[in-house]
């Protein structure tokens, strides 16, 4: 399969949970049960979060990406910092909720929160450690590009 095919593929997963989002969303205000909507509701959200993924996964498969400037990757890093202690605190936050909890109901629900919150903080350390790190194309490697690593060090055929 070629990469235009691939990213077809792609786009055509993204309609697909953006639908199903759609749907479990009408599905979830035919009935009023506050714990079985939010739910079905947080599934929901997932699969709009699954098309976003997709059709970011078919922009990359598709086209070419964009640089990261020296700016972009100062805000990402301090961004990234930010919600990384965020993400600790809401980890640390929902295990002892649901360590103290004896409704079932409530545990079910801070423990799909837990979980959530360990996969956000692994993806945003991850984020901060293979791209916040490494995807800078910086002035310094353009200007050592140009001049030192040319034959013919910045002139034009030598």
């Amino acid at each position: 399969m070629n990469s235009q095919e691939i990213a077809e593929l792609l786009r055509n997963m993204s309609e697909k949970e953006k639908n199903y989002s759609e749907e479990l969303n009408n599905l979830s205000e035919k009935f009023r049960h506050p714990v079985l909507q939010a739910l079905i509701r947080g599934i929901a959200k997932d699969s709009e979060k699954h098309s976003i993924f997709y059709a970011a996964l078919a922009k990359l498969v598709g086209e070419i990406q964009p640089m990261i400037t020296e700016e972009e990757l100062e805000i990402i890093r301090e961004g990234l910092e930010k919600h990384i202690e965020t993400e600790t605190e809401m980890i640390e936050f929902t295990r002892r909720l649901a360590g103290e909890t004896s409704d079932p109901r409530q545990k079910l629900i801070l423990l799909a929160i837990y979980e959530d919150e360990v996969k956000h903080h692994k993806i945003l350390l991850d984020i901060h450690r293979n791209i916040a790190e490494k995807e800078a194309f910086t002035e310094e490697q353009l200007w050592d590009s140009v001049w030192k690593d040319s034959p013919w060090h910045g002139a034009p055929g030598g």
